[in-house]
Order: C-alpha cells, then structure tokens, then sequence
C-alpha cells in the first residue's frame, strides 16, 4: 500500500468508535484483508433506509485513497444534490481529521454524454452532467455522478453504486460499472430493496457458493446483519457476480 500521510488518526479504532456505528466501521473496514491480499472486490449490501450507508461510505473512501495513489473513486448515486451532498461530506472528514492538507483541488465540472429518452435509452443528443471531484496529492480522486450512466464512462477506477434497487436504468448503469473496474479495481453495489423486479434483488438473492462465510452472523443494535465476506479472484465480467459482501439491515439510525 503506498500512503502519503501518516496514518494514526484514520486507522485509529477509538476515533471510529466515537464517529460510527458497528456495521459502519464494519463497512468502512470490511475491505483491508483482501487488499492486502491483492484480491480485488466485490462488495453487495442490502440495507434499510436513513442508517447512515453513504454517509460512512464517504469516510471509507477518503481513508482508502490516501492509502492508494493513482486510484480513482466513482460514486454514482440518483440526483445531483445527493451527489453533491456527497462530496461536501467527503470533504468534512478530511477537515475533520485534519488531512484537507492532503487535498490538491476540488470543486465541480462538467461532462458532455448522451442524453436518455424517458425510458431510459441512450439518444444521438448530448447533454451537460455536473460532477463533482475531489483530488489528493498522490493522485487518486473521488468524483460523484449523478444518475446518468454515461457520465463515469471514460474514466477508470473504483465503484460505488448508491441505492442501486432505484436506479432508472440499473442494466445499462451495471454494464457501465463494470467496465470502469477492469484493472482489478472494486465494485461496491448497495441499496433498500424496490421490490422484486429489481437488477438489485437478483444479486441479492443470487447464491454465493464461493463466498467466505463468517464465522458467526453479526448482529448490531440496529439490526444490520454480515452474512458473507468475499472477494473476486478473477473478472467481475459474469451478468450476476458470484462472489459478495452481503449485507442486510433493517431498523433506523444516522444520517
């Protein structure tokens, strides 16, 4: 792992547990094993509403591309303002923690890509899509999109899908992802569930043979259940990936 700053504040367990909940530092940690194993990711949660999800989802990132250089982060969520709320608490962890000394640039732009009819389907028109971005000083970057899936298509790196079950055009925005993660980046998908017709619930429900079980489902207070604990040893290329992180919650909680 390559880092740039020292590390005792983000790695520190005491200041996790006065921030987040159990299954937050669970998600914020949840992938370290495997990178130091050089195994790449696949990560599915299925989680109930307003628990704080994408909130510890922001510090996760912020602690992971200081510890990777040169390594892209692609957060896709629904709307611009969710988006955008996204990148302000992005920017909040690294103030709070005292590594906005870390941060070369940040701010929003633009992208040009097709635009979609109602249903969905690409267009011979274009369109303006806002981003926003955040830069580290050894290169590595998060950029959120919102929900068009060609906003993230010529960049690379790792990928995150906020409340995927809802997305307007799951399929095409899975295709998307996909490419995106090819040089063994990881490939984080969660959402509520949207009934059962969703692209969601079929890789929620989708056996994992190959997954690593725990050695005892978790529990927390707020219901949030670890059943499985995997990493994808070659391509994540297969329409329904075969290796998960699954995740359930139920109950209520942070932002």
């Amino acid at each position: 792992m390559s880092a740039i700053l020292p590390f005792i504040k983000i790695d520190s367990a005491s200041l996790l547990a006065n921030y987040f909940t159990h299954y937050q530092i669970c998600w914020i940690q949840a992938e370290d094993p495997f990178h130091d194993a050089k195994k790449q990711v696949f990560a599915l949660a299925e989680k109930s509403v307003r628990i704080g999800w994408t909130f510890c989802d922001g510090f996760k990132n912020v602690r992971k591309r200081l510890r990777f250089k040169n390594r892209d982060y692609l957060f896709v969520t629904k709307d611009w303002p969710s988006a955008l709320e996204y990148m302000n608490q992005v920017y909040d962890f690294a103030d709070m923690l005292g590594y906005t000394r870390a941060v070369l640039s940040h701010g929003e732009d633009v992208v040009k890509v097709k635009s979609l009819d109602p249903e969905g389907h690409p267009t011979s028109l274009t369109e303006e899509v806002k981003i926003g971005y955040i830069k580290f000083q050894n290169g590595s970057r998060i950029i959120a999109f919102s929900s068009n899936p060609y906003a993230m298509a010529v960049y690379g790196g790792d990928v995150g899908l906020d409340e995927f079950a809802k997305h307007p055009n799951a399929k095409l925005l899975w295709q998307t992802a996909q490419a995106r993660v090819t040089w063994a980046c990881d490939l984080a998908v969660w959402s509520s569930h949207d009934g059962e017709d969703t692209l969601f619930n079929q890789f929620a429900n989708k056996p994992a043979p190959h997954a690593l079980p725990l050695s005892h489902s978790q529990f927390t207070p707020h219901g949030t259940r670890i059943t499985h604990l995997a990493a994808i040893h070659q391509s994540i290329n297969p329409p329904i990936p075969q290796h998960l992180l699954r995740r359930r919650g139920t109950g209520r909680g942070g932002p």
